[in-house]
C-alpha cells in the first residue's frame, strides 16, 4: 500500500552495450533520486553487454551504496530486466530508467515528485518529435489501443512509468520488450486512480534503438492481443480469488 507521505522508490536501469551512456543515466538518476524521494535503490542491470557497461555500473556501485548491479549473463532483454528489479525490489514503488540516457533530467524530476501522490504514475512524452516516424507511429498506435482497452484516456502509453510494487507482483507478466504495455494495461484496470506527468526526451534517443526489429514490433502486436484478451475476461468471465484480492490491494 503507497500512502501520498512516502517517496521510496525502486529504479531499474536495464543497459545492454551502453558503454557510452550508462555513467551519465546512472549519476543523473541518483542526482535526481536524491533531490526528489526521501530514499531510493538504484538496480542496474547490465544485460549481457559485450562491452564495458557492466565494469561502469561496478565503478557507479562502488561510489553509491544505494547502487546495486545485476549481471545478466545473455541478452534476456528489457523486461527480463524489470522482472528482476521487481522481484528485488525493497520499497513500494517501481520504475524503470532505461540506461541509454533518453530521458531529460527534467523527466526524473516529474516522474519522482509524483510518487506516493497515486498507486500509478503514467507519463506523456511533449517533444516526440524528436522520434523517428516509425517510432511516433508505434507509439500513437500503443497508445490508441490502450484507451480502447482499457476505457482509460492516457496520453502516452510507452512512456516512463511508476508500478505498485505490491499490485505488480501479482501480474504474470511476459519478459519480452511489451512488458510495460501488458503491465500499464493491467493496472489501469486494476488501480483505483493514476496521476499524469509529463516528460521530456533527450535529443536522438532512437539513434541506438532496435525497437523497430520486425521481431520485436511482433512482440508487441502479441502482448497487446494478451493484453486484450485479460480484459475481455475480466469483463465477462469469473474473476478468481486471486484478482479480488488484487482490486483491494490497488484501491487502498
Amino acid at each position: 500500500m503507497i500512502v501520498p507521505s512516502e517517496r521510496e522508490l525502486t529504479i531499474v536501469v536495464p543497459a545492454f552495450n551502453e558503454e557510452r551512456h550508462v555513467a551519465t543515466t546512472l549519476a543523473v538518476v541518483a542526482d535526481a533520486a536524491a533531490r526528489n524521494l526521501s530514499d531510493y535503490e538504484i538496480i542496474a542491470v547490465n544485460d549481457g553487454s559485450r562491452d564495458g557497461t557492466g565494469a561502469l555500473m561496478d565503478d557507479a556501485a562502488r561510489s553509491n551504496p544505494r547502487i546495486h548491479v545485476v549481471h545478466q549473463p545473455t541478452n534476456y532483454g528489457v523486461g527480463a530486466a524489470y522482472l528482476a528489479g521487481l522481484e528485488m525490489a525493497r520499497f513500494n514503488a517501481i520504475t524503470v530508467v532505461p540506461g541509454d540516457n533518453a530521458f531529460a533530467a527534467v523527466t526524473l524530476d516529474n516522474v519522482f515528485q509524483a510518487v506516493g501522490t497515486a498507486p500509478l504514475v503514467v507519463s506523456y512524452r511533449e517533444n516526440m518529435g524528436v522520434r523517428t516516424p516509425l517510432r511516433r507511429t508505434l507509439s500513437v498506435i500503443c497508445t490508441v489501443l490502450m484507451r480502447l482497452v482499457t476505457g482509460h484516456a492516457v496520453r502516452d502509453a510507452h512512456s516512463m512509468f511508476v508500478f505498485p510494487v505490491s499490485l505488480a507482483r501479482t501480474l504474470k507478466i511476459q519478459p519480452g520488450y511489451g512488458y510495460h504495455i501488458e503491465s500499464l494495461g493491467r493496472l489501469l484496470v486494476l488501480c483505483r486512480h493514476h496521476v499524469e506527468v509529463p516528460a521530456i526526451l533527450n535529443p536522438h534517443p532512437d539513434l541506438n534503438s532496435g525497437v523497430m526489429k520486425p521481431r520485436v514490433v511482433f512482440l508487441l502486436g502479441t502482448t497487446m492481443l494478451r493484453l486484450m484478451a485479460w480484459r475481455i475476461a475480466r469483463l465477462f468471465g469469473p474473476r478468481p480469488d486471486a484478482v479480488k484480492q488484487a482490486s483491494t490491494i490497488a484501491t487502498k
